[in-house]
């Protein structure tokens, strides 16, 4: 299960890369150590607790579509399923959503993630919404009796993925399942990391694939 597969990659080798984005929009670079997201996602999941939302509900991660390239789209999807919530991919009826700054979709409860590299605030919360900053001020303790159950990908369990060893690159990746897949729950089960770059042409990613000792996908 993942939850528990996270929590040993953490116990193996915490401190080693899991997660690494590049955005040319903003020239930035953010590392995740397993340890640090791990503790992001702790904190989202309490997030979600306070929120009101139930365990085991499903929630819509809109920025599994419109955001794939981005650190924080990750954490969503991990915290999710700690809490035993489905995820959807924006096209879920929920009663809690996540979407990026420019994103117009509205649900009982909003949350929205200013997406700046270091998970700073929205320059201006739109009214209604919860801005996803208020994460920092919650406890990175983890709820051990969440996250029991199949992790699920819309209506069904996300199956069986092929664990990875290696550090791959995905250039523009692409909003879905089958990016989350390879980029997040892949590495996880199998010690790998993945480099995620958005917005760059092909000899800046060759630059990246060098330095990042990542192979290209």
């Amino acid at each position: 299960m993942f939850i528990h597969a996270l929590a040993d990659r953490v116990r193996r080798s915490g401190g080693s890369p899991l997660l690494t984005c590049y955005d040319a929009a903003d020239d930035s670079r953010i590392e995740l150590s397993a340890t640090t997201f791990a503790n992001w996602v702790d904190k989202t999941a309490n997030l979600i607790v306070d929120l009101g939302h139930e365990d085991g509900e499903p929630i819509d991660i809109a920025l599994a579509t419109t955001h794939p390239g981005h650190w924080v789209t990750y954490v969503w999807i991990a915290a999710a399923w700690q809490r035993g919530c489905p995820v959807m991919d924006g096209t879920g009826d929920t009663s809690l959503l996540v979407v990026g700054p420019h994103d117009t979709g509205r649900a009982p409860t909003t949350v929205m993630c200013s997406l700046h590299p270091l998970g700073r605030a929205l320059a201006e919360a739109p009214a209604g919404v919860v801005d996803y900053v208020e994460v920092f001020g919650q406890p990175d303790l983890h709820d051990e009796a969440i996250g029991l159950g199949e992790a699920m990908w819309s209506d069904r369990p996300i199956g069986r993925v092929t664990p990875s060893d290696e550090r791959l690159l995905i250039a523009d990746p692409a909003p879905g399942w089958q990016t989350a897949a390879t980029a997040l729950v892949a590495p996880v089960l199998g010690g790998g990391s993945t480099v995620l770059a958005s917005g760059y042409d092909a000899g800046a990613l060759d630059l990246i694939s060098v330095s990042e000792r990542a192979r290209v996908l």
